[in-house]
């Protein structure tokens, strides 16, 4: 047993022993299916004479005579740094004690079956806390022998007699009367990049008809599943759900140009495999403007050949300029368009309410008209009425020409700079284990771009550029620090606002990278940022504070 381990007395072993009176016959318990998800984080349990791992399915005796001890990573051999298998700390813990419960009571220190002495922890994580059945000498061992069934064995922290800061635990299944168990082990995540392509089936249609946008989801050798988002620029219009790795929404365009569309998959672990998240490339689809309706029996292009049709009546409001189409109920909820003639004027894509439609009429000129509801698909004419305008056409703007008078003045810019706000060093500590790599968090501390250039208004940009982390020869790649940009303050006059980058997840981040820009032919004024940082160290690397250099760099356009 390592020195650093804490020990069993020996008399108390011994009289463990002898109150329990352990028999001769082999049991064989059963392995729990699935490791807790109360846990506060992942233990495995490690041999704690040679802290190498115990493999899932290993049995074990209750006088476990080699040790069980609690481990933050997996140990399949013998560690030459057994830093990493530290539990993390919670902050406010003051003490932990290893303990055996039933399923739920982890947290519940008068409920537990078992349970050793108390331990300091001296604002650090447990280091290997001894489970040993055996050794947790107080409350009634004899009720979960003679009983048997499942219970959970593991550490808590503590900081006070009932209050428990954190809980790491396992799933036990104990053979009743022999004590021999069997303990559930964590599933490894592995992360399985994905990408996400999104095609339409139509790239061009006319406003009022819908398009059916697809995304497909693909990672190698596997078959993603989870909820794709969809998007309109930077609008989420729907979630929907992957089945066989693709997902369908279909979308009416409210506009008539060019529509963007996007596809996000969303983050998702199933079993052992985390699908990262993915963005396809933008789609654009080209909304028109629909073409005249095909007119029934009409003598001369755009002319309707009698005054009304299919029951419809119009009447026409000079205070709102608007005129309503009353058509038979039956069209209610169809989506159409609404045309006005002589010469076809589209009017809008409107849906049929309470057997009326409602169009705006201030464009037509004087005189009477028909207004006619057509079918989006067809362009068939379902109905139309005449209806007399009374007031004169309506310009939709006013045009004033302005003489204003400027005095010469020299031009001059303002000052255009980058500033630290906040110290040169930020220390990242106190790394939690996270399905079995090291994860830190904090902040990059305050700055701010100064761009007083008001007469030039060039733009600029900000990159940020990292290096690899090291500890001596040892490297963790840059990539390893995510960066999350925050707009703290934004002051100035008629300033815009600079555009911040998109985040750069820890694990896949890509540098040299730009922390923010700002279009040419704009001013920013003051804009004060700050950003979070999260940094990952791969599973494998030894314990130790990593080194990198960061800098931000601010580049006139």
């Amino acid at each position: 047993m390592n020195a650093s381990l804490r020990r069993i007395g020996a008399g108390t072993l011994a009289a463990l022993i002898a109150s329990v009176g352990f028999a001769g016959t082999a049991f064989a318990a059963t392995e729990p299916t699935t490791f807790p998800s109360g846990s506060d984080a992942p233990v495995y349990l490690v041999d704690a004479d040679t802290n190498t791992g115990y493999a899932a399915g290993t049995q074990l005796e209750w006088d476990s005579p080699l040790g069980v001890v609690l481990s933050a990573v997996a140990a399949p051999t013998a560690p030459t740094d057994t830093a990493p298998m530290r539990l993390p700390f919670v902050s406010g813990s003051l003490t932990e004690t290893p303990f055996i419960s039933a399923p739920g009571a982890e947290r519940t220190p008068s409920s537990w079956k078992a349970w050793a002495d108390e331990v300091n922890l001296n604002n650090k994580g447990a280091f290997l806390p001894n489970v040993t059945p055996i050794g947790l000498g107080y409350g009634s061992q004899s009720s979960i022998l003679s009983a048997g069934g499942t219970f959970s064995l593991g550490v808590a922290y503590r900081s006070g007699p009932t209050t428990v800061t954190a809980a790491y635990f396992t799933t036990i299944n104990v053979d009743a009367t022999t004590g021999t168990w069997k303990f559930a082990t964590p599933v490894t995540i592995t992360d399985v990049a994905t990408t996400t392509t999104l095609a339409a089936d139509a790239t061009s249609v006319d406003l009022g008809n819908s398009v059916t946008l697809t995304a497909t989801v693909a990672a190698s050798g596997k078959t993603p599943s989870g909820n794709v988002e969809f998007y309109k620029g930077a609008t989420k219009l729907a979630t929907r759900a992957l089945s066989s790795g693709s997902a369908s929404y279909a979308v009416t365009p409210d506009a008539t140009g060019t529509q963007t569309y996007s596809a996000k998959f969303v983050e998702n672990t199933v079993g052992s495999d985390k699908f990262l998240a993915s963005t396809s490339s933008d789609l654009s689809v080209e909304v028109t403007t629909p073409p005249p309706p095909v007119v029934p029996n009409a003598p001369t292009e755009g002319a309707l050949n009698s005054g009304t049709a299919n029951g419809a009546t119009a009447s026409y409001d000079a205070t709102t300029h608007k005129v309503t189409l009353n058509v038979d109920a039956a069209n209610n909820a169809k989506s159409v368009n609404v045309f006005a003639y002589s010469t076809a004027t589209f009017l809008g894509t409107q849906t049929v309410t309470d057997g009326k439609v409602v169009a705006d009429a201030s464009g037509l000129a004087a005189g009477t008209h028909k207004v006619a509801i057509v079918d989006p698909t067809t362009y068939e004419v379902i109905a139309w009425a005449d209806f007399d305008k009374t007031d004169a056409a309506i310009s939709p703007s006013i045009t004033k020409t302005i003489n204003a008078e400027a005095a010469a003045v020299a031009p001059s810019d303002g000052e255009f700079s980058l500033t630290n706000l906040s110290g040169d060093t930020v220390n990242l500590t106190n790394p939690a284990i996270v399905n079995g790599k090291s994860v830190v968090s904090g902040t990059l501390g305050s700055f701010k771009v100064t761009d007083l250039r008001q007469v030039s208004k060039p733009g600029w940009n900000l990159q940020t550029s990292v290096t690899d982390f090291t500890k001596g020869t040892d490297t963790i790649a840059a990539s390893a620090l995510g960066i999350k940009p925050k707009a703290v303050s934004q002051v100035g006059t008629d300033a815009t606002a600079p555009t911040l980058g998109d985040e750069q997840v820890s694990g896949s981040a890509s540098y040299p990278w730009y922390f923010a820009t700002l279009a040419a032919g704009k001013y920013s004024g003051t804009s004060t940022y700050d950003a979070d940082l999260t940094f990952t160290a791969p599973a494998g690397k030894p314990a130790g504070t990593y080194t990198s250099t960061l800098t931000l760099t601010l580049i006139s356009q």
